[in-house]
């Protein structure tokens, strides 16, 4: 039993024969009401008759039409800033546009994703019957079309040559409307993909300037350093009036960046090490390299912290080049000072005259300092130990103070070429501001306190010109915002609150790494919305050196908006989202027979009529490889399945 009407819009219009036969009637009978002899009523009636059903099939025939000459599909659109606002209280209804004009601070609760329709198993349909012949053998004459794009001030698709794509996908549905997707939806991540130059940019500018007209903490992380999504950034916060709130990193533009401490926020002092260690080359070959490094920098941090010295990459590869025997140095004689009774230094010496400890060079030639520091490490060890006292920041330098030295340049040959990216030239006092430098006047900042701000924030990574440092830089500041998300979430209930965050990453693939995947996990508590827009999925596995792994951080991502998209893989995970419906197909069977038994004409026909439904794909994939640029199907609000195209923002 078919639960909706079969259709084939995609026929010779019939209807319009019908209508024009039944105008062809009508002219009859009005030509015999005024010049025959006949009675008038049965004219009167016919005629009435006639023009209902010439109305009926006039009716009919155009809307066939209109759906045939709607497949020229639409070209490109703009909207200004004003524009983009009005769409976006457009959803108000007219109590709360009265209350917010006269003064009471009433917010939308959506964002605009341009204009399209819900995408239905009617479109599908329509979809499956019109692959079955050619789409542009409906296109409406030029002339027409022209005269559309006169008539109504939008382009036609068709009519268009520098279009790309199929502009018919979007021609399947007459009517467009508004689209908006509630911001609560939006809190459970949001997926963009498609391939390079489709408008995924154009796209993440649209929800930013949204934004940012709503109030709400923007931060931007885009690795390419895209100068017109920059411009757009600063563009929009002018128009909102928010040009204070706006703040820029640029790692191609040093001098005219914020400078940024990615190592400021932590709730575990172990989160350093991991925000670092995590930059090394991943994979099971290197996991040891990793965990060697991960314990040297977890030993510097808390030596560092102990001591009261703050964290920076800088402070942090001074002393993995040169050993941690000054800074092991340091934290034993403060621990000495704070949990040893005074005369702490006078116990040390009985010890050292017990154990024949000698002064100037060793047998082996030792420096006194490194004399004096072995009897401190030998007394902790020795004395101090077995009577319960330790230190942790102690334990760990100490191990690895007492590692072989070859070894351990072998073990950390990985980490120092990352720390020296980070460090290097100018990304020295970019990425780790010393507050005692009064030369660099440059504002100072962490992301903590930009949240804490509602600043507008724009990252460019410059990853065309180093990749490496774009994608350290990135991951960092990724981890950055883990540690800042944790913290609202766990201290909400001691004034720790936040606005809204969008934290949006451009070519995230290039940058993503675990702490990503807990954002995306977790963050929603905190209030993070987070957009991440990728050309394809592989580049996530080749990101994780793991289809799992990619697997599991897309696995958090409840909305899904996909452009033009060319590779299979990435084309079968979306249509996996999407889902299927059942696409009818009808089958016409005609047949003839002969035969001179009764006589030499006799013969005999027949012809069916079969209807059959298949489960197929609700959007087929291969059109994923030829939607038009700004144009996307979407899965949001937990299935909803739309067909949009997006306006680009002129400012």
């Amino acid at each position: 039993m078919l639960l909706r009407q079969f259709e084939m819009p995609w026929r010779t219009t019939y209807e319009a024969h019908a209508a024009v036969g039944w105008i062809a009637c009508l002219v009859t009978m009005g030509i015999l009401y005024h010049t025959a002899t006949v009675p008038k009523m049965p004219l009167l009636f016919l005629g009435v008759l006639a023009v209902g059903f010439f109305m009926v099939n006039a009716i009919r025939a155009w809307e066939l039409w209109r759906l045939k000459f709607n497949l020229s599909g639409k070209g490109i659109s703009y909207i200004t800033d004003d524009e983009l606002e009005k769409k976006v209280y457009l959803q108000l209804s007219l109590g709360q546009r009265m209350n917010r004009f006269f003064g009471k601070k009433i917010e939308p609760d959506s964002l605009w994703v341009g204009r399209g329709f819900d995408w239905t198993p009617v479109h599908t349909q329509r979809v499956y019957e019109i692959k079955r012949a050619d789409p542009e053998q409906f296109y409406p004459p030029k002339i027409i079309m022209k005269l559309t794009e006169i008539l109504t001030g939008e382009k036609v698709g068709a009519n268009m040559p520098e279009l790309i794509g199929a502009p018919w996908i979007h021609g399947v549905n007459v009517d467009e409307e508004n689209l908006y997707v509630p911001i609560q939806n939006w809190v459970g991540n949001t997926l963009l993909l498609g391939t390079t130059r489709c408008g995924k940019t154009r796209f993440l500018e649209l929800i930013a300037e949204m934004a940012i007209l709503l109030g709400y903490c923007v931060i931007v992380i885009d690795p390419k350093g895209d100068q017109a999504f920059e411009i757009s950034i600063k563009a929009a916060c002018n128009h909102a009036g928010r040009d204070g709130d706006y703040a820029r990193i640029h790692l191609a533009f040093p001098n005219e960046s914020i400078r940024i401490d990615p190592l400021k926020n932590y709730t575990n002092r172990s989160d350093l090490a991991s925000r670092i260690s995590a930059l090394m080359p991943g994979g099971d070959n290197s996991s040891s390299f990793r965990d060697f490094a991960w314990n040297v920098l977890n030993a510097i941090v808390l030596g560092m912290i102990d001591i009261g010295e703050k964290p920076s990459l800088v402070k942090i590869r001074q002393y993995v080049d040169n050993g941690v025997a000054d800074l092991l140095a340091r934290v034993t004689l403060r621990y000495y000072d704070e949990a040893l009774p005074a005369n702490w230094e006078m116990d040390v010496s009985n010890y050292a005259r017990t154990i024949k400890q000698g002064k100037g060079k060793s047998e082996e030639g030792e420096l006194l300092i490194r004399q004096s520091l072995n009897l401190l490490l030998s007394y902790y060890l020795d004395v101090l130990v077995p009577r319960g006292f330790n230190n942790e920041a102690v334990q760990a330098l100490t191990t690895i103070y007492k590692h072989d030295s070859a070894h351990y340049t072998k073990m950390i040959a990985n980490l120092i070429p990352i720390l020296g990216m980070l460090t290097t030239g100018e990304l020295g006092p970019l990425l780790s501001p010393d507050h005692r430098d009064v030369s660099d006047t440059r504002p100072m900042s962490d992301l903590q306190a930009l949240i804490r701000s509602n600043a507008v924030v724009y990252i460019g990574l410059n990853s065309l010109a180093n990749k490496s440092i774009s994608t350290a830089v990135g991951a960092m500041l990724l981890s950055d915002a883990t540690s800042v998300a944790a913290a609202i979430y766990n201290y909400a209930d001691q004034g720790w609150t936040a606005q809204k965050v969008f934290l949006i990453v451009d070519e995230a693939s290039e940058v993503v790494n675990e702490p990503y995947i807990q954002i995306l996990n977790k963050s929603s508590g905190a209030n993070f919305i987070n957009i991440a827009a990728a050309q394809t999925v592989p580049d996530f596995a080749a990101r994780f050196e793991s289809m799992d792994k990619a697997r599991q951080m897309l696995g958090n991502f409840n909305n899904l908006f996909a452009m033009r998209i060319k590779d299979r893989v990435t084309q079968d995970y979306v249509i996996e989202t999407f889902g299927e419906t059942y696409v009818y197909s009808k089958q016409v069977i005609m047949g003839t027979t002969s035969s001179t038994e009764k006589n030499i004409t006799h013969f005999t026909g027949s012809m069916q009529e079969r209807v059959t439904e298949t489960l197929d794909d609700i959007f087929p994939p291969d059109l994923l490889g030829e939607m038009p640029n700004w144009q996307y199907i979407g899965s949001v609000s937990g299935g909803r399945i739309i067909k949009g195209r997006l306006d680009i923002i002129q400012h």
